[in-house]
């Protein structure tokens, strides 16, 4: 069973994210996403929140209290690395 770092590294990995461009949607260190990702410490509960808007997911999700992931609003299966940032600008943009 995964614990939460390895899902926030699963979905981030999933979105083709680094840790620098999660870092800087929630305007915190690298350092602090990466200590996440080991499951050194926790996201607070608005850093959770923002974090699992940025997954498209849910924090119960995130917090290994269900074992399944909300459905997607976007597949990116079969997208090129470049095609899924520039989708990722757009959605940014968007909400701008």
């Amino acid at each position: 069973m995964m614990n939460t770092g390895e899902r926030l590294k699963q979905l981030r990995e999933t979105y083709q994210l680094s840790q620098n461009d999660v870092a800087k949607s929630l305007d915190v260190s690298p350092a602090l996403i990466s200590s996440y990702e080991r499951n050194e410490r926790m996201p607070s509960p608005s850093k959770l929140s923002s974090l699992a808007d940025i997954y498209h997911t849910t924090t119960d999700y995130l917090l290994c209290r269900t074992i399944t992931s909300s459905v997607p609003f976007l597949s990116l299966d079969g997208l090129s690395p470049s095609q899924i940032k520039l989708l990722r600008e757009l959605v940014d943009t968007i909400r701008k």
